[in-house]
């Protein structure tokens, strides 16, 4: 007679349960016994619980703490797929305070700080408390801007880090870093138009989104794309009727780019038009990488938000306004959704982007 209600669960069964439950259960169920301690650690399962996991994405918030003494931390924030409750989760004490979390690669975050004058990298997942110090860049000259992408290479399947230095006067700088190495190398570049890249350091250039072989940067001068399978460096044409005359219109409003259903997007406002708009960009190989906008829709209704904007899936925009909201915005309903963190009262939110829960471990991994 079994004396365990485990054994009365087909293990196939117990896979497809484990596999639909967010980390955090998953983590306590793999200390009830060696059967599922073991399901857990199976590449295969963690591969399976992330693609249940891309179903119900969360928003991740980068927010700066100050206290009483003016010193300030970082603490991010994890806002839930129903977009009702967050759950604080504080950097390891090892990694200080990085600048900022470049972005998220299934339920990984890239994390960079400049110490000492040393660009200093991490690797984080913020749902297991684990992740790993990378060696240090190849290039360590001085740069007026940095540009990181974080993306998962599925041909060798490996997770990589593209960084682009821009320096005043000079060739802008290409390095890529591969986990299965460990390692950086240097990228020569075939082809680098810097007109877009502005030396503001008001309106530094901004890292967007990795789509497809191709890094996507919002400069002070218009948007900047890495081909990286070619290694050109090209400046794209905002949309026509796009308000870039306006330096006040420019200096308040910051759209950056971010992908949306697989194309680069930014939410912009045209001349003589007072609706925010979602412009998607069709960047085909063939053309040069010029890049064709299309107007894909109006954002209607009394919205409030900010251009910073991410795509959260469903239709679905997320925003965020005075640095303190996080607003979602449904482009079927035109409705929106606030939800403000629960954080002490002297706090920003420095920035955000879409972040899917995950198990998934690196090499050199610890728990932090």
């Amino acid at each position: 007679m079994p004396t365990s209600s485990t054994n009365y669960l087909p293990e196939e069964l117990v896979i497809r349960i484990l596999s639909s439950l967010p980390v955090k259960y998953v983590l306590r169920c793999k200390l009830v016994c060696k059967l599922w301690l073991s399901i857990t650690l199976d590449p295969k399962f963690i591969q399976t619980h992330l693609k249940f996991s891309q179903q119900r994405p969360t928003v991740l918030a980068d927010a700066e703490v100050y206290d009483m003494q003016g010193s300030s931390y970082k603490i991010v924030s994890m806002i839930s797929n129903s977009f009702e409750d967050s759950v604080n989760v504080p950097l390891p004490s090892s990694y200080l305070a990085p600048d900022h979390g470049s972005s998220s690669c299934n339920g990984l975050v890239c994390l960079s700080l400049n110490k000492y004058r040393l660009p200093n990298m991490y690797i984080w997942n913020p749902a297991t408390r684990q992740g790993k110090a990378l060696p240090l860049p190849k290039i360590l000259q001085s740069a007026f801007l940095v540009c990181t992408g974080f993306f998962f290479d599925s041909v060798s399947d490996d997770y990589k880090i593209l960084r682009l230095l821009f320096s005043r006067g000079s060739r802008p700088r290409v390095e890529l870093y591969s986990t299965k190495s460990d390692s950086w190398s240097e990228i020569q570049l075939e082809e680098a138009d810097i007109s877009s890249v502005g030396y503001d350091r008001n309106k530094a250039v901004t890292s967007g989104p990795f789509i497809k072989g191709v890094l996507y940067m919002t400069g002070n001068k218009g948007l900047i794309s890495f081909r990286l399978n070619r290694r050109v460096l090209k400046r794209v044409p905002w949309p026509s009727n796009y308000r870039t005359n306006d330096k006040l219109y420019l200096k308040k409003y910051e759209p950056k780019v971010f992908d949306y259903e697989g194309c680069a997007a930014l939410v912009l406002q045209g001349n003589n038009e007072e609706l925010l708009s979602l412009w998607t960009l069709d960047d085909d190989d063939e053309d040069g990488g010029q890049g064709i906008w299309t107007k894909k829709l109006n954002l209607e209704g009394d919205i409030g938000m900010n251009w910073t904007s991410k795509y959260f899936g469903v239709g679905q925009l997320v925003a965020w306004e005075d640095y303190k909201r996080i607003i979602l915005y449904d482009c079927n309903k035109k409705e929106a959704k606030e939800h403000r963190l629960q954080l002490p009262s002297n706090w920003y939110i420095d920035s955000f982007f879409r972040h899917t829960e995950s198990l998934v471990s690196l090499e050199g991994f610890r728990k932090l």
